[in-house]
């Protein structure tokens, strides 16, 4: 589906706008003539000196970072994202895992893809968006003919289910695993979100969510399949900008970048409509939980707002909400309704699924994988959470942060966590249990003093049954540590 729907866009719309890049205060389009030529000349790049090979990607999100992951998919090899944040230790742990043959670096990353290098030396190391590049990559085209295209009738494409990807995942506590993808598991999340949302050719949106996370990149392959232009924003501190400069009709974003943006067309117009000049459709938010707070904001300002909820292993792929239904505020949308997905619960209230989207397994880890994945093909999500007559997911909180009191009680955490960012002044809040009693903790970062915190959370506590009552009160000065898909990181907020 990805590689025929981009060799269609290129035969049909040549011409039509692929992606939007910002340069001074203009919008630059980069047209499917121009995408899919780049495509074209990495992917023979591949195939000449590294056919089959474990590539890592570096980089923010970008034009050429989109070209570099589509290339290595049609060239049959496996695509490992890195995570930004990572130091270069650790990325050279990660490609020595896999065995990784290369290193494709943006500029801005330069001396930590050198120092990885250095650590690898049987690694190619190599950058992209400089003049450099682009004059390498015109040079190299008067190499290769246009026989040899990859967009003619007879091109060899790669297998879609064979690994294309190892996605690393984002845990917030255990140590990060790879996870065995294929082209066809990405091209299931696309044809499941089909039917929850809406896309036109022709249409406008942004690249925000980061493109090293599965859902970053199901998302830029499920918009760029319909046609829809995507605005290029590595600097998210521009986020409004941006949504103004490339006249954005939706967007998919973390929760994280949902607050901001909310918060920023407040303070410009009664409505999202009056801020940016044209309607905001609607958002979708992923990779962690949405405030109700927040929901409520974008609601007054008319956006529509939408939640997904999947992992990595997953492809992203559960439940997206819909557009077309009356709103169901904070849940994690309508269970995939593609007939080859099927989503459960267990008696024991976890949330399960199996489909082609689900992974292949955890790379060289076979204990992990049975662990997970059982011998009926069933993913057990480790997510407690119920699926309503409508269809709608309604996650409930990780079965592993369950607390069990003394009393055999149980408390999910994330449900009295939802209720303190309802508090005034509360902006984080993580909430666990401590000691041989479990008895609650609750450590939050707010917008008001300790005392005024105290007294608030003092008040709520009325409000619970006893046994949920919180014990302790911790108020952080700085806010939470997290992912970058916007989790706060467990074990950084125990220290």
């Amino acid at each position: 589906m990805i590689y025929e729907s981009f060799k269609r866009l290129r035969e049909e719309t040549p011409n039509a706008s692929a992606f939007l890049i910002a340069s001074g205060d203009r919008s630059v389009a980069i047209n499917w003539r121009q995408f899919t030529d780049d495509i074209d000349i990495v992917v023979r790049l591949i195939r000449e000196y590294a056919p089959g090979a474990k590539i890592a990607l570096l980089g923010e999100n970008s034009y050429e970072w989109m070209v570099a992951h589509a290339a290595i998919l049609f060239a049959g090899g496996t695509v490992v994202p890195i995570d930004m944040n990572l130091n270069a230790p650790e990325i050279a742990q990660r490609l020595r895992f896999v065995g990784a043959r290369a290193l494709i670096y943006s500029s801005l990353y330069e001396e930590k893809a050198k120092d990885v290098g250095d650590q690898l030396p049987g690694v190619v190391v190599a950058g992209f968006g400089s003049l450099k590049t682009e004059r390498f990559l015109d040079k190299v085209r008067s190499f290769f003919t246009l026989k040899d295209s990859i967009w003619s009738n007879r091109a060899r494409v790669a297998d879609n289910e064979m690994t294309s990807m190892i996605v690393f995942t984002s845990g917030t506590t255990s140590e990060p695993r790879g996870v065995e993808l294929t082209i066809k598991a990405i091209e299931t999340f696309i044809r499941s979100s089909e039917l929850s949302v809406p896309m036109n050719f022709g249409e406008r949106s942004l690249m925000l969510l980061p493109l090293n996370h599965i859902y970053g990149i199901c998302v830029a392959y499920m918009m760029l399949v319909k046609g829809v232009a995507l605005g290029v924003c590595p600097d998210f501190r521009r986020i409004y900008d941006a949504f103004e400069r490339f006249r954005v009709n939706f967007a998919f974003l973390v929760p994280a970048l949902a607050d901001l943006i909310a918060s920023k067309i407040a303070k410009r117009g009664a409505s999202a409509e009056e801020a940016l000049g044209q309607p905001l459709n609607w958002i979708c938010t992923g990779g962690a939980p949405l405030a109700r707070r927040t929901y409520e904001e974008l609601t007054a300002l008319g956006v529509k707002t939408l939640c997904a909820y999947g992992l990595t292993e997953t492809c992203a792929c559960f439940s997206m909400s819909c557009t077309k239904d009356a709103p169901h505020p904070c849940s994690a949308g309508k269970a995939s309704q593609l007939l080859e997905v099927e989503t459960k619960v267990s008696p024991e209230g976890e949330l399960m699924i199996r489909g082609p989207n689900v992974m292949k397994g955890y790379y060289k880890r076979p204990e992990k994988t049975a662990a997970v994945l059982d011998d009926e093909g069933w993913f057990h999500t480790g997510d407690r959470g119920r699926i309503d007559s409508d269809g709608y997911v309604w996650v409930e909180g990780r079965a592993s942060r369950t607390i069990v009191l003394s009393s055999g009680k149980k408390v999910a955490p994330e449900e009295l966590e939802d209720k303190l960012m309802l508090l005034p002044g509360v902006l984080e809040a993580l909430v666990s249990g401590e000691g041989e009693s479990r008895e609650i903790k609750a450590e939050v970062y707010a917008s008001v003093s300790e005392e005024a915190v105290r007294q608030i959370i003092g008040e709520f506590n009325l409000t619970l049954p006893v046994y949920q009552r919180i014990h302790t009160i911790v108020v952080r000065k700085e806010p939470f540590a997290r992912t970058t898909s916007g989790k706060i990181k467990l074990e950084a907020a125990k220290k």
